[in-house]
């Protein structure tokens, strides 16, 4: 009698629908569903429990340091079970955020957890993986390598998140984050009145401080882009400059998940090198490539 009635309230109040960002008229593929196309049972099955958005973002975390630690470590395996936390992270980083915005519970202090999450775990499992790399082929320059992929995996997912927070911002569907997440004064404002907690400004802080670097090169790159492609700096040229489904669909790859996710299948098949290399040239020239396809055709 008891389940029945779960049941029953469970199917009542649960909308799976509320797990997306974007209303159903501008959603693009994104590859990165492929990856967690599980997470909505996941996300169903967490949704009447007292576990939280951000108990699970410290699950991932967790995970990634866990992955870390195997890569680094000697034991027999220890590719395979790096490969297999880190995609536990990659599918429980997306969880958090389904759960939340499901729920009506997202927050300015989950945004900036889970981005300070994934920038730690990267940065370890980076230095993890380079350090396997130096370790097994006895080439001190692969620290060279493994810094230029860092720097290209950051680059990347941030020129991802960039023209998706433009395109969020303009759909008006998910406001928790920022084309700009510069801290203002309003921001310092607020916390002052009491209308923002002093966490969330913290957070805000550090996000600008290790992620900065990343918005900036990004918004620079844009503005060439756009100045190359000719667009008037007026609301309706960058409307379309900003809303163009198909760019996005195509950009999608370079979002960090798939990035974890190729790193987890180079790793099973014991090629870190290769991933590297891939890393570094071919996705950088990717990138590029769909900017200078942008580019001539908005001309």
């Amino acid at each position: 009698m008891v389940f029945l009635l779960f049941i029953e309230y469970f199917d009542m109040s649960f909308d799976i629908e509320k797990m997306n960002k974007l209303p159903v008229e501008a959603r693009f593929f994104d590859v990165n569903e492929l990856w967690y196309s599980m997470n909505r049972w996941v996300v169903r099955l967490l949704y009447p429990t007292s576990v939280t958005p951000n108990q699970i973002t410290f699950l991932s975390l967790v995970f990634g340091l866990v992955s870390a630690g195997f890569y680094i470590s000697e034991i027999p395996n220890a590719l395979v079970w790096g490969a297999i936390f880190l995609y536990g992270k990659v599918f429980l980083d997306n969880v958090d955020g389904n759960l939340a915005r499901v729920r009506g519970t997202t927050s300015r202090f989950g945004r900036f957890l889970d981005s300070l999450a994934d920038f730690l775990v990267t940065v370890l499992v980076y230095i993890a993986v380079t350090v396997v790399l130096v370790r097994t082929t006895g080439m001190p320059e692969y620290w060279v390598l493994g810094l230029l992929g860092m720097i290209a995996c950051f680059l990347q997912s941030t020129f991802f998140v960039f023209y998706l927070v433009h395109y969020t911002s303009r759909v008006g569907s998910y406001e928790k984050n920022r084309v700009n997440e510069s801290v203002t004064e309003e921001d310092r404002r607020r916390v002052e009145e009491g209308k923002t907690d002093p966490w969330d400004l913290r957070l805000q802080t550090l996000f600008v401080w290790v992620y900065g670097w990343q918005d900036r090169a990004v918004e620079q790159l844009d503005l060439l882009c756009r100045s190359l492609a000719r667009v008037k700096n007026t609301e309706e040229a960058l409307q379309n400059w900003y809303s163009d489904q198909k760019f996005l669909a195509w950009i999608s790859p370079l979002c960090l998940c798939t990035n974890n996710v190729m790193m987890v299948f180079f790793s099973l098949v014991d090629q870190l090198e290769m991933f590297m290399i891939l890393l570094v040239s071919l996705m950088n020239l990717y990138a590029l490539g769909l900017l200078a396809w942008k580019i001539r055709t908005c001309r």
